[in-house]
């Protein structure tokens, strides 16, 4: 397996983990909501069979003492906490009743219950208000370390009308938390095995269909960097006799954007902007383009606009849009003398900053038909000259000090500028396929 290769399948193996945590996450999270509600569906249930068989067990001693009802509240109380079963899930550890006027006409404490006083202290019997209908469910902030419920019912007489109110304290057990926990976990660990399980059966599927898909993404890639470089080329030839210019000066930049820390995005536009950075001049008539003398003003203009051919033409390919940058840009200078929109400073964009050293270097060491070729001093001798008018002085300073050791790796007898520039091909645009591939979705 090759290094691309290994690249999809580990973002693959990434992103089906990421779909397991999600829905593990969400799976947590549904059976954390619904075991919530649950408890506290049984805790509404219980309080409101207690107030039921409260109301029956104070109707039957008021019949059978003959007292008020608030008179008996007290020991209906007492009867039920004696005779009604305590939940599995919980239980009401505190209970107080009070009349329509506020007054507190009976009162249950469970003793046995660790804290109970801090759990009473906490519920502020005195600032409880009498709802006005149905039952209140309110979580409190825990006491005993276990979640706590407050619960309000109003007391209604058979007219309907409110005599009475129940509020109370209800402990969820030790034993519902440790099953409401365990439930939970189960209920993840099965999702993250029927996740893990569907991507096991996927993995090979999708494995296969993306390593096909790799393979026409490297055709296809392969094509179109073989079309920058014969188009680029082409176009060199017919202002010189090789086109060894056009890899030399990509070389030069890709380096030089190295050193200054670029990443391999815009490296990646560098490469593609500095094949094609002439392209433009295909639409520049041959006694223009090849004039051996000066141009004159007018013969200027026309080869100015060779900038505005250049972007229309990469302008009409999207994979080619991104050049523009060094198309449209490599002959403006720093100073905002140059052309094709005049920009200065950093409005010029980085990568036909980085492009317009290695241009003007390049062709100021390289011999063409109408001039022979400088030496390296006197080539670096114009570029300071340059700095800040023509080139970026930042950029500029990095560059002298790289390009002695570049300027004889490529103008030397064992150079190999073709063999070099695969290599930066191969490192950018194929080493990460799984990365070329997210720029081309985007």
């Amino acid at each position: 397996m090759d290094d691309r290769a290994r690249s999809v399948h580990k973002r693959l193996a990434i992103s089906m983990l990421a779909v397991a945590v999600v829905l593990s996450a969400a799976a947590g999270a549904a059976v954390f909501v619904f075991e919530h509600r649950r408890i506290e569906s049984a805790i509404a249930e219980r309080a409101t069979l207690g107030v039921e068989l409260l109301r029956a067990r104070v109707r039957a001693l008021v019949q059978q003492t003959g007292a008020p009802w608030q008179k008996v509240a007290q020991k209906a109380l007492d009867d039920l906490a004696a005779i009604v079963p305590r939940p599995t899930f919980g239980r009401f550890v505190f209970i107080v009743i009070r009349d329509r006027a506020g007054k507190e006409v009976a009162q249950l404490t469970d003793d046995t219950v660790s804290g109970i006083k801090d759990i009473i202290k906490s519920f502020d019997k005195a600032g409880l208000p009498v709802p006005d209908a149905g039952l209140q469910l309110t979580k409190m902030a825990s006491v005993t370390g276990l979640p706590q419920f407050e619960v309000a019912v109003p007391v209604e007489d058979k007219a309907g009308k409110t005599v009475a109110s129940i509020h109370g304290v209800f402990v969820v057990s030790q034993e519902a938390v440790t099953r409401f926990e365990q439930e939970i976990a189960g209920s993840v660990g099965a999702t993250v095995f029927v996740v893990l399980l569907v991507a096991a059966v996927l993995y090979p599927v999708i494995r296969r269909l993306l390593g096909q898909l790799g393979a026409l993404t490297i055709q296809l890639l392969d094509a179109n960097l073989e079309t920058i470089q014969l188009l680029g080329s082409a176009i060199a030839k017919r202002d010189s006799d090789t086109d060894a210019h056009n890899y030399r000066v990509t070389i030069y930049a890709v380096r030089l954007a190295e050193a200054v820390g670029t990443n391999a995005a815009i490296i990646r536009r560098l490469i593609k902007g500095a094949f094609l950075h002439d392209v433009g001049k295909i639409g520049v008539r041959d006694h223009i383009l090849l004039k051996m003398g000066r141009l004159t003003p007018e013969e200027f203009e026309e080869m100015k606009k060779h900038v505005r051919h250049g972007l229309d033409i990469v302008g009409a390919c999207q994979w080619l849009k991104d050049a523009s940058e060094v198309v449209g840009s490599h002959h403006e200078k720093y100073n905002g003398s140059g052309y094709y929109g005049g920009l200065r400073g950093d409005e010029i964009p980085l990568n036909a900053r980085l492009f317009a050293i290695a241009d003007v270097f390049d062709a100021l060491t390289s011999e063409r038909p109408y001039k022979k070729p400088l030496s390296y001093s006197e080539t670096m001798g114009i570029l300071t000259q340059g700095a800040g008018a023509h080139f970026d002085p930042e950029l500029l300073e990095v560059f002298r000090r790289i390009a002695p050791s570049l300027y004889h790796a490529l103008t030397g007898p064992d150079a190999d500028p073709r063999r070099e520039m695969q290599e930066i091909i191969h490192h950018y645009f194929k080493s990460d396929l799984a990365v070329i591939m997210q720029e081309a979705a985007t």
